[in-house]
């Protein structure tokens, strides 16, 4: 069982520096100077233990703990004090995984639910089927969401046609990210195009010495890679029938075993150190050139601009090869509960700031995705933002915005955790490309099953 090593943060540590930070938020308008003084006054009130019901407040319970998401966390929690909407936070590591859901579970059955919590992906399903979940049709209504979330995303942000989450940006999967330098070292001067070029490239720092491909340890990192892998491989169309509507009579066993055979090839670029580290300690690695790359999201991108790291000086952005033109997403989001225990009075105000243009262009600038709004500004963005948020329009009107496997995107957690264990056990080499490729099929009909058991249950 984890233990949630980040208790509940009152506002109280808020206070020496709220003002500053109300005072720098221009963008929210200049209301806020008015309102920072209620905000001080509400955080004060807390403090005593005094219970102000008729101040909006929220209670918000995420897993935003490394260097950049805490940077980006502080952005959502200082754009609602600016609003005069009270503020307590709760977190714990896990990344949507199910040791965050196994706290979030706890605090619920414990009476501390809260006003909301950071999710993605298929989770959100299995929470609204509960029955916890708030509806938010009205505010989408009266907002126009469907007219500016691809989707794709929202297919997730709704359950049984109702909007019961609010997305608030949309991380890429299928790219990778390089040392600038290194890559000049190594004459690496425009990204590998298909995958013979990447593994040309891989080669050619494995013989000048370097850490070619940098990862961790974690399962959703190995499929990550697997799921970039299948996605240059299959096709954006046979991702989708496979993976996402788990149509596994599309996806042969030839050419799962392909799939699983890149991977092995890939295996032979890792170090030895992978199976101990964590994804952010990869991300350093490329970050200090002791990598040449890493495959993974566009949280990278805010990892890197949080050490004060600019694209195409100290690194550089490039799509996975043989997915150009495809946009495998992670799209990060927030669930409302139908009673939390504080917070509730809160509740609307916060989830309109979170899918406000305004909110979401300055929290990606941070976290390092494309706002989850196709109409919000590139401008503010550096290169790798405007590539990301140019990448998801193009994507949105080709529909080929594809649900990331790795962070529950594309399939139900049942089938995501077992092709978690398929590609892990692969990479280490615990069995070889045929069987996984055997066993990454079952998982998919095991899935198809589940989900056809349940339309019926349905109806």
């Amino acid at each position: 069982m984890v233990k949630n090593t980040a208790p509940m943060t009152l506002v109280t540590p808020l206070i020496r520096d709220t003002m500053p930070r109300l005072i720098a938020m221009v963008v929210w308008g200049a209301v806020v100077a008015l309102q920072s003084g209620s905000v001080v006054a509400q955080t004060q009130g807390k403090t005593l233990g005094q219970t102000q019901t008729h101040t909006p407040h929220v209670d918000v319970f995420h897993w935003w703990v490394s260097g950049g998401e805490r940077a980006s966390v502080d952005v959502i929690r200082d754009a609602t004090l600016a609003q005069g909407i009270g503020w307590t936070e709760a977190s714990t590591v896990g990344s949507g995984t199910a040791r965050y859901t196994r706290v979030l579970e706890q605090r619920v059955r414990a009476g501390k639910t809260p006003t909301a919590a950071q999710m993605i992906g298929h989770d959100i399903h299995t929470w609204a089927a509960r029955g916890l979940l708030a509806n938010l049709d009205d505010l989408a209504r009266r907002e126009e969401w469907d007219a500016v979330v691809p989707l794709d995303i929202q297919h997730l942000s709704k359950y049984d046609g109702h909007w019961v989450a609010t997305p608030f940006n949309t991380h890429a999967t299928n790219w990778l990210w390089v040392n600038q330098a290194l890559a000049t070292r190594l004459g690496a001067t425009a990204p590998p195009d298909t995958f013979p070029d990447l593994v040309a490239l891989l080669e050619k720092a494995r013989v000048a010495g370097v850490v070619p491909l940098a990862i961790g340890r974690e399962a959703w990192e190995h499929t990550l890679l697997f799921e970039v892998v299948a996605a240059g491989y299959l096709g954006a169309s046979a991702y989708r029938k496979a993976f996402i509507d788990l149509r596994p009579d599309v996806l042969t066993p030839e050419q799962a075993a392909a799939v699983f055979a890149r991977m092995r090839l890939l295996s032979h670029y890792l170090d030895p150190g992978y199976k101990t580290r964590s994804w952010d300690a990869a991300s350093d690695m490329v970050r200090a050139g002791k990598a040449l790359l890493q495959a993974q999201g566009t949280w990278v991108n805010g990892e890197f601009t949080a050490r004060g790291m600019v694209p195409g000086r100290e690194y550089a952005c490039w799509q996975f090869p043989d997915t150009q033109g495809m946009f495998v997403f992670n799209a990060d989001q927030y669930i409302f509960f139908r009673a939390p225990v504080q917070g509730q009075n809160g509740a609307d105000a916060f989830a309109s700031l979170l899918m406000s243009p305004a909110l979401q262009v300055t929290v990606n600038i941070k976290t390092g995705a494309a706002p989850a709004r196709v109409d919000a500004s590139p401008e503010r963005f550096n290169a790798c933002g405007k590539r990301a948020i140019a990448g998801l329009r193009a994507s949105n009107m080709r529909r080929t915005v594809l649900g990331s496997i790795a962070m529950g995107n594309a399939n139900p957690a049942a089938v995501k955790t077992a092709i978690y264990q398929v590609v892990t056990n692969h990479l280490q080499g615990k069995m070889n490309d045929e069987e996984a490729a055997s066993l990454l099929r079952k998982a998919l009909v095991a899935g198809a099953r589940a989900r056809a058991k349940e339309r019926e249950s349905q109806q």
